[in-house]
């Protein structure tokens, strides 16, 4: 996490240790908070989403087989496994909704490690002049990337290639593409 300053913001009273590096690091852990709080928001509300989810994919089931024992009783026209069936599909769809946001969170939390990794550095007075720490760091941010649009987009930006030329190539490996390269996508 981002070391705040002591003090907070001087700018409104600067001093002679007023620092420009200071107020980078602020607001830097600004950015790295603000996510934070949007990611701890979202999460619960999404938990219970998909507990909801879930639990309502075990009541159809049990529904089904339930009317399923005494189907006979049953008008053949309510096509009960058919109409299960569709709304499984629909509670997969949701699931995979499900995913898109776990790969969200994912990545902003790895933006939130970034942050606070170069906060680090730019705000040691020595190693933020040494080329070798910043490639340590490159090296290190690197390594903690999961997915693969994630480790081409950083290589991309390294090597020089614009942001949207670098979104644009990461953004062509698709959904599927990606978990074949990753494996599944665990969520929660």
């Amino acid at each position: 996490m981002v070391n705040i300053p002591q003090g907070g913001s001087a700018v409104q009273n600067p001093d002679l240790s007023w620092s420009q590096v200071q107020e980078t690091i602020l607001m830097l852990g600004i950015v790295v908070a603000q996510i934070r709080h949007a990611m701890d928001d979202s999460s619960s509300s999404l938990t219970t989403l998909a507990d909801s989810f879930a639990g309502t994919a075990h009541h159809i089931e049990a529904l089904k087989e339930a009317l399923l024992e005494v189907g006979h009783q049953l008008p053949s026209d309510l096509n009960i496994e058919a109409r299960v069936a569709e709304i499984n599909e629909q509670n997969l769809r949701a699931v995979v909704a499900f995913q898109f946001y776990d790969r969200l969170s994912q990545r902003l939390d790895h933006v939130c490690g970034t942050v606070s990794a170069l906060a680090g550095l730019v705000s040691d007075r020595q190693d933020r002049y040494v080329p070798e720490k910043w490639l340590s760091l490159q090296e290190r941010i690197r390594s903690q990337y999961t997915m693969e649009q994630e480790k081409m987009l950083f290589d991309a930006i390294i090597k020089g290639m614009t942001i949207n030329d670098a979104i644009a190539l990461a953004g062509s490996v698709t959904l599927a593409e990606s978990t074949a390269l990753e494996g599944d996508i665990e969520l929660f």
